[in-house]
């Protein structure tokens, strides 16, 4: 069984810590089998979400033309998502929560666009503030159907990944949940809701 892996980075540098901490797990989803591809939002035109919903006009693919067309395409060929985002505050990027907040138009067709999509998180920070990052985008993506694979994230704070000092690779780790985890719910794709 074919598991395509998304890696969606939300840094406004593509080589920088987040996009290699996203590399990282992607490379070992290879190793699992799974084809991958990352996407880099800071090459996207995504315009900020104008609130269509709180006029009862929010519908999918959105009203709002630009690049979003196109990744909700490739969303609805993914099977798992890691979302990857630099702290910034004690919070996810301006980039990433602007794509979050996109992706309400793929809750407004039955089954939900994410609904049974396996995903993870990746964070880095220069001092703290990531495990913040995991839980704000924890919070929206189960909201809209997705699935949290066990162990979900993996942290780097000033360099160092969290819990490399027991001799445990998070990266590995969550690359290759997310690909067992999406073999088990892939046949109930879109039967969730």
């Amino acid at each position: 069984m074919s598991i395509f892996v998304l890696g969606i980075n939300g840094s406004a540098r593509k080589n920088g810590n987040t996009a290699k901490l996203l590399n990282k797990v992607l490379g070992y989803a290879r190793k699992e089998g799974a084809k991958t591809e990352i996407l880099h939002l800071a090459s996207k035109d995504i315009k900020p979400c104008i609130s269509c919903i709180a006029e009862e006009n929010c519908k999918y693919p959105c009203n709002i033309k630009d690049d979003m067309q196109g990744i909700f395409e490739t969303l609805k060929k993914a099977d798992c998502l890691v979302l990857g985002s630099p702290t910034y505050w004690y919070s996810m990027s301006g980039l990433m929560k602007n794509f979050i907040d996109r992706l309400t138009a793929c809750d407004m067709v039955e089954p939900p666009l994410l609904d049974g999509k396996v995903f993870g998180v990746v964070s880095t920070a220069l001092k703290e503030g990531s495990a913040q990052v995991t839980l704000q985008i924890i919070a929206p993506l189960t909201s809209m159907g997705a699935i949290m694979v066990p162990y979900n994230d993996v942290i780097e704070n000033a360099g160092k990944v969290w819990r490399t000092e027991f001799g445990i690779n998070p990266e590995k780790r969550l690359a290759r949940n997310l690909v067992n985890l999406a073999k088990l719910v892939k046949e109930k794709q879109g039967k969730w809701f």
